[in-house]
């Protein structure tokens, strides 16, 4: 069993940090949590809704983003990619086309808009990803290593947009982070597991 008798509790509105080695079960805790998987005993529970039974009320609410992934359409630039996930998730084509502008301008990607997928390094598409994960202004983000791949001062903007995003939601938006990086759980988080 990768998790045995986890008990966690998160408030909402809160940033919450997953701290652990590889292999202590972090990656399959957020799985569960965000029904990619489900938990072979227990009960899981996200925003009040069942991972087992209710996993679409959860799945229109949440988000998340994995350090090092490789998702999208290669054929695809930047910007439709980010376009069609915005539609998928019932955006507007014209709130997507802002929300879109403002995110990749945050992650200083604006100038790679137009670039196909195939084409971005692994920092590149680490911050496309957040862009993804962060557009369609979720009330839980799940963030698995998010900075993964991306250069000091990136992953320093990254943090301090997650900190206003997580500020201007009025305690409307709950985060839970896995980062192996102490100091970045210190900087971001309001509570430590």
């Amino acid at each position: 069993y990768a998790l045995t008798n986890v008990n966690l509790q998160i408030e909402k509105g809160s940033f919450y940090g997953l701290l652990g080695p590889n292999g202590a079960g972090k990656t399959t805790l957020i799985k569960i949590l965000s029904t990619l998987l489900l938990p072979t005993s227990g009960t899981a529970k996200v925003l009040g809704f069942d991972v087992e039974t209710e996993t679409n009320d959860i799945r229109w609410k949440m988000s998340l983003v994995s350090g090092g992934e490789f998702s999208g359409y290669g054929l695809l630039t930047v910007e439709e990619q980010l376009w069609m996930f915005a539609l998928f998730n019932g955006m507007t084509s014209k709130n997507a086309k802002s929300k879109i502008g403002e995110l990749l301008e945050v992650v200083g990607l604006e100038d790679a808009r137009k670039i196909e997928l195939s084409e971005l390094s692994t920092g590149m598409r680490q911050k496309m990803n957040l862009v993804r994960g962060l557009m369609t202004d979720p009330e839980i983000l799940f963030l698995d290593e998010p900075t993964l791949g991306l250069d000091v001062e990136i992953a320093r903007e990254v943090r301090n947009y997650l900190k206003k995003w997580i500020n201007e939601g009025e305690e409307r938006r709950t985060v839970l982070l896995t980062t192996h990086y102490m100091q970045e759980a210190e900087e971001l988080c309001e509570k430590i597991g």
